[in-house]
């Protein structure tokens, strides 16, 4: 058996020549040395878990690495508003320069194009409206009167219109009664004025009775051929009214 010289542990191996514990050499024991205690090894202390350090040092650093990215999310979003709103007050700075700067104007939208007057029909147009200036031959046929004498009496008369747009005059006077060409003394004076909406042709009338005047209205249709008017007229004389035909004169 072998003993340590510098802690007393005792080997029972005979090929052993130095102390595990703090490499003295090793020297024979007697066997009387039995009763020596062996000195007590300290209990070495154990070491943390490799594994909960690290578990522990990864949360610290996700939790850093959180709290760092959201701040510097925070900073981003700062600094985008803080540069809108410096571009805003930048745009609007210009604006209100260009507006004070003297010798400029604001620039307005270009005005829409307009169709020139050849390109839109007139309906006042004087080669769109009738012509109705000339010489008329009209009569009037009595169909309906408050005096039975004047039932189916034909009138007729001799006009001249004068048109300017689509107003017109005429001048005239009674000739015909029945066909029979009336006395010089017995032709009474007859004034229209009226209007003409395309083929539709409205008029008003005075006649100068030999006892006193009277009134009354003609509506007309214009033929296709701008030559004779058809309608129908009335008249204060008798409560008269009845059909009306004018036709142009060569």
């Amino acid at each position: 058996m072998k003993r340590c010289r510098k802690c007393g542990r005792r080997y029972e191996d005979e090929s052993l020549n130095f102390c595990l514990d703090d490499g003295s050499p090793l020297s024979a024991g007697a066997d009387s040395d039995q009763t020596l205690i062996s000195p007590v090894v300290p209990a070495r202390a154990v070491p943390t878990s490799p594994a909960v350090t690290l578990t522990q040092s990864s949360v610290s650093q996700s939790s850093s690495r959180g709290v760092l990215l959201a701040a510097i999310i925070l900073l981003a979003v700062i600094a985008g508003g803080g540069a809108v709103a410096l571009l805003y007050r930048i745009n609007n700075w210009d604006s209100r320069e260009k507006t004070n700067t003297p010798g400029t104007r604001p620039e307005s939208p270009e005005p829409s194009p307009v169709k020139s007057k050849q390109d839109q029909p007139d309906p006042l147009k004087p080669s769109t409206i009738p012509n109705l200036s000339g010489s008329w031959s009209m009569v009037t046929t009595i169909e309906r009167t408050s005096y039975p004498q004047y039932a189916n009496l034909a009138l007729g008369y001799q006009v001249t219109i004068s048109q300017s747009g689509t107003e017109f005059t005429g001048e005239g006077r009674k000739m015909f009664e029945n066909g029979r060409q009336m006395d010089p003394a017995e032709q009474t004076p007859i004034h229209i004025n009226g209007s003409i909406d395309q083929n539709r042709v409205s008029a008003t009338f005075v006649e100068e009775g030999l006892r006193r005047n009277t009134s009354g209205k003609f509506e007309w249709t214009l033929t296709r051929d701008g030559n004779q008017l058809r309608g129908t007229f009335n008249s204060t004389a008798a409560r008269s009214s009845g059909s009306s035909i004018a036709t142009r004169q060569p």
